[in-house]
């Protein structure tokens, strides 16, 4: 195995030492996804998501973990700006993107994710790009959908390989759908301008 696909199974597959202190579900009122996947390709796919999960809401929270830097706040509907203004509220630094609420979690700030998905009035996807935990498999029983992003040249049995241990962490809840990034012209760019549109497939 290349060390491009040994750093793949670490993210998807195995789980660091759990953390410690149990944590309570946040209360279910709007759908939740939890997508997998590179900074690069699992972000974008996430962000155009959160904007199909939207439908019958004005806006959805985006939670993106591990993230070096916040995102720069953008032109945001009045929707995204009211889901801003709850976070903040809660001492949570969103911004506004196009129809998203955009939370960049810290690497030491995992944790705050729960609190985002507790304060949340709308849908929210949450997209994770760093090494699997006790805390990230807390969270992928908890969602409506998990998706899996994985490049369209991956190695099969990685995909696979991935695959079962996701479902696995899900406890019989269903596998992860597994899909390649956004390859439409301008789907990347919209996306992460909060403008994207992607569906859960049935």
């Amino acid at each position: 195995m290349t060390g491009v696909l040994e750093r793949a199974a670490s993210a998807f597959i195995a789980p660091a030492p759990p953390s410690p202190g149990p944590v309570a579900a946040p209360p279910r009122f709007a759908p939740r996804a939890l997508v997998l996947g590179s900074a690069r390709d699992g972000v974008p796919v996430a962000a155009a998501l959160a904007g199909g999960l939207r439908e019958r809401a004005p806006a959805a929270v985006l939670i993106t973990w591990p993230s070096p830097e916040p995102p720069r706040p953008a032109l945001g509907t009045p929707g995204a700006s009211r889901l801003v203004a709850g976070l903040q509220l809660r001492g949570l630094e969103a911004v506004a993107r196009g129809r998203l609420a955009w939370l960049a979690l810290a690497p030491a700030d995992l944790g705050l994710a729960r609190r985002a998905l507790a304060a949340a009035e709308g849908p929210v996807v949450v997209a994770i790009t760093g090494p699997r935990c006790a805390a990230i498999d807390a969270l992928l029983a908890e969602q409506d959908h998990v998706v899996l992003v994985l490049p369209d040249d991956a190695d099969p049995r990685l995909a696979e390989l991935a695959r079962e241990g996701l479902t696995e962490a899900r406890a019989g809840l269903g596998a992860p759908i597994v899909r390649g990034p956004l390859t439409a012209p301008g789907a990347r760019a919209a996306a992460l301008a909060g403008w994207g549109r992607l569906k859960v497939p049935a």
